[in-house]
């Protein structure tokens, strides 16, 4: 009965709907006024309105089912979406969400689209149109303004939505915050360059001569020059929240981890092969050691490798070893700095060995460590306390030690002679520094007859002829002053005494002036020959940068060198007025290290290059002759080195940047078995694959090969 009935209540309703389209089309078509097209709209309202309220539900069903199946995406609505929105809201219940839901691509469409698309889609179009007819064409309504449609997107939907572009205010806004947190200007500012320095000193060996090139803060090492940052990366705002480590308590007693490295982890595999392998009985005779024999052992055994790391490594063998390696009168020589990591240079620590291991300890080295101004104080009183047979300390690096420090060390340790104060004053205004000059010089008398080493490298000081009036009148016993790197707080050079200091201290065995601000004071004919010069010397620098290359002469060289019969080291780089005469007439003759880079000695064609490289060839063991641009001279001084043949002990042979041949390089790898180094980077005259630095017996032995040369002395070069 209910499909009988329905057609029949359609065709009913035919005229009605007819009647309806003819009144939209007479608006549609008549060109009226905005008040008639108003009328017609909302006679064409109320009309839609009431004839969905008498339309049955099953009428509601199959009018939108075929509705829909003949819809196309392209066909426009132009309804009012008043009706629509009605419309709308009467039909949903009924259609499947799966056919009037949009696809993904469109969902994804900026904010205009998204606020339009339920209130202008094609299926709503249709809802209330029978099958075959066309939509009633509508007026045409004039566009809104793009804020207009942002607007009401968000009064229909109830909030804007958040796909599509954001604002250019956003964006704006993001980039200048981002800008100004990742700025590298914000973030780090600029360090000063620091300026190259020279040092020279003997090595442990006394095989070679490290020359370190240090920066003006003092701080020594070669990895302080500061690369190239990158700019920080921002981190995400929501981010995971990082994991608290919960560290393990150490034990109060246990020091071996502060210079040792960390153990690498033993992977599955291996421990399970070392389980299943058979087990070795370790042998038991460290432990029936007697203590007394035990102690003997580590007291050579440290003679010849140190007290540090050694005493920490031994001390991880057995509970007897670790017992004996405790005994505080071996840990006399203690260097805080090299053995223990930074990280752990702290004001607790050092307190710690000064109490625990320091009792015994003569020789005691803290530079640089990360040690307070107040607690300063603190650490000289239990250093006074627990170490009374101290006679050497280093405090380079210690900024913050004055002058008052000073006076308390040198009054309450009665046994002081070795005394190192580099570094400490690198500022311009510093009027208590431990440096000063009254400070200084009281301290210098205080101690007196038992100083026998001072370093002062690194400092900026003011009154040096004051000092050294002090140190030739009240210190005797002197046998090392460093002067390297100083400058002065006036404008001028400091001037050195060199009668007054050889009159005093006639001990002294290494002198170094290397880059300072010093200049020899100037002295009479009689004055020089009184002096008694400096017999015991054995280390002389006086090596100068481009800026100081003309204060050394043959005069100045003469008058420190007059008796140093002694002389093992002698460094003149860049000594520009130093000819080759005052070298020759020097009374030294077994002179084992010679640096003669960039002096006048390698640049003169007429110098006597090869006199001076015959005096000391059967000792020179280190020879300098960088950026020597004459080849006849340069070639001329490695023949006469190699005329000495197995008899020659040359190790190391800089030749960097100079104008040598290959001829005179082969004669030297021919006939200096005991050849160990040799510098050829930057020579001119050389075939390529050669200009580089040689090290070590496997890379001479290479160059030999490809230069066609075999070694006279075959024996001698192996048992080297």
């Amino acid at each position: 009965m209910s499909e009988e009935v329905a057609p029949s209540v359609e065709d009913s309703k035919m005229p009605e709907q007819d009647g309806l389209k003819e009144k939209a089309d007479e608006c549609s078509s008549a060109p009226a006024a905005k008040d008639s097209e108003g009328s017609c709209r909302e006679a064409v309202e109320a009309k839609s309105v009431q004839l969905q309220k008498e339309q049955s539900p099953t009428d509601k069903v199959k009018s939108t089912t075929v509705d829909i199946n003949t819809l196309t995406p392209s066909t426009p609505s132009h309804t009012p979406p008043q009706l629509l929105a009605t419309e709308t809201a009467a039909t949903a219940p009924v259609i499947p969400d799966n056919i009037l839901s949009p696809p993904k691509s469109e969902t994804q469409t900026d904010e205009t689209n998204t606020a339009t698309s339920t209130s202008c889609s094609p299926a709503s179009d249709g809802q209330h149109s029978p099958v075959g007819e066309q939509p009633p064409p509508t007026p045409t309504l004039k566009p809104k303004p793009k804020q207009e449609q942002q607007e009401e997107a968000s009064a229909v939907n109830g909030s804007i939505p958040k796909s599509g572009k954001p604002l250019a205010t956003a964006l704006s806004n993001k980039k200048l915050n981002k800008s100004a947190s990742t700025s590298p200007r914000a973030s780090r500012s600029r360090k000063p360059k620091a300026l190259p320095m020279y040092e020279s000193e003997i090595s442990d060996n006394k095989v070679g001569i490290k020359l370190c090139i240090k920066k003006s803060d003092g701080v020594a090492g070669g990895d302080s020059t500061p690369s190239a940052a990158s700019p920080p990366v921002p981190v995400p705002a929501a981010s995971k929240p990082a994991r608290k480590r919960v560290r393990k308590p150490k034990q109060p007693d246990s020091d071996e981890s502060e210079c040792e490295p960390r153990k690498k982890k033993v992977s599955t595999s291996s421990a399970a092969e070392a389980v299943e392998g058979d087990a070795v009985e370790q042998s038991v005779w460290a432990e029936r050691l007697p203590a007394e024999v035990l102690f003997r052992i580590f007291e050579h055994v440290i003679e010849k490798d140190g007290c540090l790391p050694t005493l920490f490594r031994l001390g991880r063998v057995c509970s007897l070893w670790r017992r004996v390696s405790l005994t505080p009168s071996l840990w006399h020589t203690m260097d805080l700095t090299t053995w223990i990591k930074e990280k752990y240079r702290t004001e607790l620590k050092l307190k710690w060995f000064v109490d625990n291991r320091c009792s015994a300890c003569t020789e005691l080295n803290v530079s640089n460590w990360k040690i307070s101004d107040v607690s300063i104080n603190c650490f000289l009183i239990k250093l006074a306390a627990g170490c009374p047979n101290l006679t050497g300390i280093t405090l380079s690096g210690w900024k913050g030690f004055t002058s008052d420090n000073l006076t308390y060390l040198v009054d309450n340790m009665k046994k002081l002679e070795r005394l190192d104060l580099s570094s400490i004053n690198l500022e311009m205004n510093a009027s208590k520094t431990a440096v000063g000059m009254i400070s200084l010089c009281n301290a210098l008398q205080t101690i007196g007859s038992r100083l026998t080493h001072l370093h002062l490298a690194h400092n900026r000081l003011a009154g040096i002829p004051q000092i050294v009036g002090v140190l030739s009148a009240h210190c005797p016993n002197l046998e090392l002053l460093d002067l390297s790197n100083v400058t002065t707080q006036a404008t001028s050079h400091g001037v050195l005494h060199i009668e007054k200091l050889q009159h005093g201290c006639q001990k002294l065995k290494v002198l170094r002036v290397t880059n300072s601000h010093i200049t020899p004071s100037t002295a009479g004919m009689q004055e020089i020959m009184d002096s008694p010069g400096f017999p015991n010397l054995e280390e002389l620098s006086v090596a100068a940068t481009t800026d100081e290359s003309r204060i050394i002469c043959d005069d100045h060289l003469q008058r420190l060198l007059k008796s140093s019969s002694k002389l093992k080291l002698l460094d003149v780089r860049n000594c520009t007025r130093l000819t080759h005469e005052s070298l020759i007439r020097l009374p030294a003759w077994d002179i084992k290290h010679l640096y003669l880079s960039g002096c006048s000695v390698t640049r003169d064609v007429g110098s006597g290059l090869e006199l001076i490289a015959s005096k000391w060839a059967h000792s020179l063991i280190e020879l300098d002759l960088a950026w020597a641009n004459v080849q006849q001279p340069i070639d001329n001084a490695l023949r006469a080195l190699a005329e000495k043949g197995s008899e020659c002990p040359l190790a190391h042979l800089n030749l960097c940047g100079s104008s040598v041949s290959d001829e005179a390089v082969k004669e030297i790898l021919k006939n200096c078995a005991n050849m160990s180094s040799i510098n050829l980077a930057s020579c001119r005259g050389l075939p390529r694959g050669v200009k580089r630095l040689m090290q070590g017996a496997q890379q001479l032995r290479e160059l030999r090969e490809v230069l066609g040369v075999q070694l006279k002395d075959s024996r001698s070069s192996g048992s080297n």
